[in-house]
């Protein structure tokens, strides 16, 4: 037999229910009964069961008792679980079904039955907070160059909080990311499911097949109705196989949405954007949304945020863009890390030691077949006692006695500036003597390394000294040019005195003098404030309720997506 205070609830109960029958019509004189709950003590030896510490802790806390005897918690957590959907993640990862049939039948559940609901709704809830605060995948262990702090959260201590405040709500929104690209990310997701059903065939562009503006093709129809099914282009009663002027703008801007070239050509990369289906996006968000769950809760006040699959950088000081600059990253076989670091300074005409990846794959092979490629590059060969070795005598033997260096100069891999942050990557920001490459839609094309559209002006912003280094001043830094000319002023006041002292004494005898040609140097400036660097990969966002999409230059999202749901 139960314990008399285990039929309390039921009288009550029953005492509610009659209430409710004998209510005056008038409600005048209706007393409301407020059905209580009692907790329900778990032997511990079940909770020591499940060997998991965060759960063993909670019931602790409470003395081994039920705790979810509060309606409105247990809705209200109910409720967000449902709307997971929302966030990216699936409701039943957190026993949403089984929980909630439980829930509308609480009143109905022995003892047995509400010890299982109540583990089975903490651990859910716990869970639930984990992912939505640092993600439901530990990047590092799928990834080997990602190196992202490790996000901690104390899971009991938010929810004795919010059990104690019942803030439930307020806390699930302060553990979400508070990006504003994560709350586009959310945005993105609900207008693509406001999207219909894809219906509209795949378009298949034969290499040998032109579209040519004003003129007919068969495929122009189909892709008229896959620009319309995306918004890009308004719909028409009569749709024609003319690639018009209408249609033009409307490849326009779609191109523009994804990151290609808004030029109107409707190339591979427009037809292979225009294929991905509704569910297709739809996976490439909940992949993005994740990611973002990773990064870190605060960027700081001062940091340069780059996003890799847009091939972009901008300089964020005080929740302001000060700088938006091009880069090109790493290619797919040699790609560019994410990570998080600090500034720790600059190097102004900064030689570069080869890394031991390009030397195996570019500069051995090369000069195996033709040792004047070490010439070619610039490149002066240092063995361990630092001499310098005649590139006629390299064997490949004894390559890896040596180290390849590259000097200053504007023709150097490294170009004019080399931007350093601590990593294990040995990867850093730099300018290149490939500048033409930032005329490229397609730029995934370093050796790892992210390289600057404008080193000088980011040099100067980042040193942020304009008394000591404004940017004129850094640019006759970095200008051989500029010592030449100061070279050539230094001879001529040289020569004037020179001649001077001959007026005086013809019989004068003055040594020639033969000056050292001028030298780029390397000058290192430590960056005295606090600027933090995120080197990060998003492939999907929101802006002003028009959807944008990149490419996934590094083919991750569909795998993460498999991921999350496997």
């Amino acid at each position: 037999m139960k314990p008399l205070y285990l039929l309390i609830p039921l009288i009550i109960f029953i005492c509610c229910k009659k209430n409710t029958l004998d209510k005056p019509a008038d409600n005048s004189s209706f007393i409301n009964f407020t059905f209580f709950n009692f907790s329900v003590k778990i032997d511990s030896t079940i909770i020591s069961g499940y060997k998991n510490e965060n759960l063993t802790a909670f019931y602790k806390n409470y003395d081994y008792e039920t705790v979810w005897t509060s309606q409105d918690n247990r809705t209200v957590i109910l409720d967000e679980f449902k709307n997971a959907t929302s966030e990216g993640l699936l409701p039943n990862d957190y026993n949403y079904d089984i929980l909630n049939i439980l829930n509308n039948n609480y009143d109905l559940l022995d003892d047995t039955k509400l010890v299982e609901f109540d583990l089975l709704l903490t651990q859910s809830i716990q869970k639930y907070l984990s992912h939505i605060y640092k993600g439901k995948i530990d990047p590092k262990i799928i990834y080997h160059d990602w190196d992202l702090k490790e996000k901690t959260i104390d899971i009991n201590t938010v929810l004795f909080e919010a059990i104690e405040n019942k803030s439930f709500t307020s806390k699930f929104e302060e553990l979400k990311p508070k990006h504003i690209i994560y709350k586009n990310l959310k945005e993105a997701l609900r207008l693509l499911n406001t999207f219909p059903k894809d219906s509209v065939p795949f378009i298949v562009l034969k290499p040998k097949d032109k579209i040519i503006f004003n003129k007919t093709h068969k495929l122009i129809k189909t892709i008229k109705q896959r620009l319309i099914y995306w918004h890009d282009m308004k719909q028409a009663d009569t749709l024609t196989n003319i690639y018009d002027k209408e249609t033009q703008n409307a490849v326009m801007a779609f191109q523009s949405r994804h990151g290609l070239n808004p030029d109107g050509l409707i190339g591979k990369g427009t037809i292979l954007a225009l294929n991905f289906t509704k569910d297709q996006r739809i996976e490439q968000i909940i992949a993005n949304l994740e990611r973002w769950r990773w990064y870190a809760s605060d960027f700081g006040k001062n940091y340069l945020l780059i996003n890799i699959p847009d091939y972009t950088l901008l300089a964020i000081k005080d929740n302001d863009t000060m700088q938006k600059q091009r880069v090109v990253v790493g290619k797919d076989t040699r790609q560019t890390p994410i990570l998080e670091s600090k500034v720790t300074n600059i190097n102004l005409n900064p030689n570069w030691t080869v890394p031991p990846t390009i030397l195996k794959e570019d500069i051995y092979p090369d000069a195996i077949k033709d040792k004047g490629v070490f010439k070619r590059k610039g490149l002066t060969i240092i063995d361990n006692k630092n001499n310098e070795v005649n590139p006629w005598d390299w064997k490949m033997e004894d390559a890896k006695k040596y180290k390849y260096v590259q000097n200053p100069g504007r023709n150097s891999s490294l170009g004019l500036m080399k931007i350093n942050f601590p990593n294990k990557f040995s990867v850093y920001l730099h300018d290149t003597n490939h500048r033409n490459f930032f005329t490229f839609t397609y730029r995934s094309l370093s050796s790892g390394c992210v390289r600057l559209e404008k080193p000088l002006e980011m040099a100067a912003y980042l040193i942020n000294n304009p008394e000591k280094w404004d940017l004129k001043t850094i640019q006759d830094t970095t200008d051989i040019n500029y010592y030449n000319k100061l070279q050539k002023l230094k001879e001529k006041r040289i020569a004037i005195k020179n001649a001077k002292l001959l007026a005086k004494n013809p019989l004068l005898v003055i040594p020639e003098k033969v000056y050292p040609k001028p030298e780029l140097k390397t000058i290192v400036v430590k960056i005295s404030d606090d600027i933090l660097i995120h080197q990060l990969y998003w492939t999907a966002w929101s802006e002003r309720g028009s959807l944008e999409f990149r490419e996934d230059i590094y083919s991750l999202d569909s795998d993460l997506y498999s991921k999350l749901r496997n």
